[in-house]
């Protein structure tokens, strides 16, 4: 009896073995902004063929609960796709990083977790190791991705021919969805609205008097700091242009440290507390590219950015001139930073009071932009090589993959597109022809 208790217990063990062993794992990297159209996407999938389980920085997920996955800004599905069982990795990394790694072939981080478990996993860009010993709350594993979506175009970024000692493919690149980018001010701000010309100046001098916002007197001695992303984000590069700042020029923008910030139980969104110091963000390599200067990097996800525009206030203390010393007269400050619909409905919406500005003169609504008064917005593309379908060098190869990316490509365009505050690319009655570029009727 013994002995046919341990048999039966090999046996289940080698059948879970073979089931890990044969699954067939696709490895996806994207900008914060296809996030939750993707997210939704991989789920819409994966529930059609039985069910899914997932596991992410902000948590897991399962069938009928998947805010923890529409959050996550890295994790793997586990599920069943066309009769096989899938692990799906998802990186957002950023737009002009998911074209970097796809065009070039460049490996990513994503997690160690096969979705399957029940523990949350770190920030894999945090994680400082590749411990793959079983534990999935520590380390990393590496890949090259074998589908990729980008919220700029191509031509936006450096990753274009050879650049860096690298030669980059010229991609093929199918607009599924529409992402709007909104402005916001920390909560208290009297600020309202921003105009090109104000963003300008704010990112391109680290800080402006309220006053030159409002026009109000009583706001001279109110101090407006810029937020805003690292260069492998796609929302960097878009804001730049969208703005006329250009995206190749030098910005200057703030990190911070908070205390008393309040972490949410569920969904782990931290949101709230007080800004004790401020600094501009150090000199980063992100990518393989030098950011040159302190104050021209930014945060690595709009999740993070969108926490840091939650902030309760920023201590009189705190406040400086970007080369440190004191900002005469100054009695209080605020932050301005852009995220996608997004990230502020998760994030933002319900955890502050951060004031939704204005952009030049024009709330955002759906209708303001799909009409094209509303200009602050980016297409969500996803995006091929040109041997993806018949080279060893990338998966899209095997047809399983190849099958899935064009499934994920119609469920996004046709289902999924407008999820979390997203616009169905079909609903546009205008149209760009670059990041930042003319808008225009269609």
């Amino acid at each position: 009896m013994k002995l046919n208790k341990t048999l039966a217990i090999g046996a289940i063990a080698l059948a879970t073995s073979s089931y890990a062993t044969a699954a067939l794992n696709i490895y996806v990297v994207a900008s914060n902004g296809d996030r939750s159209a993707t997210q939704k996407g991989i789920e819409t999938l994966l529930a059609a063929n039985g069910g899914w389980h997932f596991q992410g920085n902000k948590g897991t997920a399962t069938n009928g609960s998947d805010a923890n996955a529409l959050n996550s800004n890295y994790g793997a599905w586990n599920g069943t796709y066309s009769g096989t069982n899938v692990v799906i990795r998802t990186s957002y990394i950023g737009a002009a990083g998911a074209v970097r790694s796809l065009a070039g072939l460049q490996p990513e981080r994503y997690v160690v977790a096969d979705g399957s478990g029940t523990n949350s996993t770190v920030d894999i860009y945090a994680a400082t190791n590749a411990t793959l010993n079983g534990n999935v709350t520590n380390g990393y594993t590496t890949n090259t991705p074998n589908i990729a979506f980008s919220t700029v175009f191509q031509a936006t970024t450096p990753y274009n021919g050879t650049y860096q000692g690298i030669t980059f493919d010229a991609l093929g690149e199918i607009q599924v969805g529409v992402s709007p980018i909104v402005f916001l001010a920390s909560q208290g701000s009297p600020v309202t609205n921003i105009t090109s010309q104000l963003a300008q100046n704010l990112y391109g001098s680290g800080y402006l008097s309220a006053f030159q916002f409002t026009g109000n007197q009583a706001d001279t001695n109110t101090i407006i700091y810029p937020l805003g992303r690292n260069s492998d984000a796609g929302q960097r590069y878009s804001v730049l242009a969208e703005i006329g700042y250009g995206n190749a020029t030098a910005v200057n923008q703030w990190t911070n440290t908070i205390t008393g910030a309040t972490t949410n139980a569920g969904d782990k969104i931290v949101h709230g507390g007080t800004v004790t110091s401020l600094a501009l963000w150090p000199r980063e390599t992100v990518s393989g590219l030098d950011s040159g200067s302190a104050g021209n990097s930014g945060y690595t996800t709009g999740a993070l950015l969108a926490s840091a525009l939650t902030i309760s206030s920023i201590s009189p203390s705190a406040i400086k001139n970007t080369f440190g010393g004191a900002i005469p007269g100054a009695t209080a400050a605020y932050f301005v930073g852009y995220i996608t619909t997004g990230d502020y409905t998760t994030t933002v919406a319900t955890n502050s009071s951060a004031t939704l500005l204005s952009y030049n003169g024009v709330p955002y609504t759906s209708n303001n932009l799909v009409n094209g008064a509303y200009t602050a917005w980016v297409y969500n593309r996803i995006l091929e090589r040109t041997d993806a379908r018949n080279s060893s060098t990338n998966t899209l190869g095997n047809p399983k993959v190849a099958s899935f990316k064009d499934d994920l490509t119609t469920t996004i365009t046709t289902t999924t597109g407008n999820a979390n505050g997203g616009i169905f690319v079909g609903d546009l009655n205008v149209g760009r022809t670059a990041d930042g570029g003319v808008v225009t009727p269609n």
